[in-house]
């Protein structure tokens, strides 16, 4: 019988590491993380159905909304925060929470570091 593994799984937390920093992340920080990760988790569900059958509607539809929803956060919080690092840092630090050992740190780079690069786009798009 052949079962086939999926590329992207998030339901395993990770094992509890030791942190670098001297305090936990604040709430706006663990919410632009969850907001990056989440843009994230549909990039990987896009490449996933890419590679089998293309991308669906609902997938597109859902990572423009994700990116949108990321960009008007941005946007709020840009003066005031240096938003970039923070979305990089948290972004990761909740990606690998959510998938622990199901995908390696080089595609969790990957992946915060297209939904950022696309962030990026959109917000240039957006003041042209």
């Amino acid at each position: 019988m052949d079962h086939q593994t999926p590329a992207f799984v998030t339901s395993t937390p990770a094992p509890s590491t030791p942190r670098t920093t001297s305090k936990p992340a604040s709430f706006l920080e663990r919410h632009v993380g969850e907001m990056v990760a989440g843009a994230a988790g549909n990039l990987a569900l896009a490449l996933s159905e890419f590679q089998d059958r293309g991308v669906t509607g609902g997938t597109k539809k859902a990572g423009g909304e994700a990116i949108w929803q990321l960009y008007r956060l941005r946007q709020s919080l840009i003066t005031d925060l240096d938003f970039d690092s923070i979305a990089r840092t948290h972004g990761r630090a909740v990606l690998r929470e959510c998938c622990g050992n199901d995908i390696t740190d080089a595609f969790v780079d990957l992946l915060v570091d297209t939904v950022l690069e696309i962030l990026a786009k959109v917000t240039r798009d957006q003041l042209n």
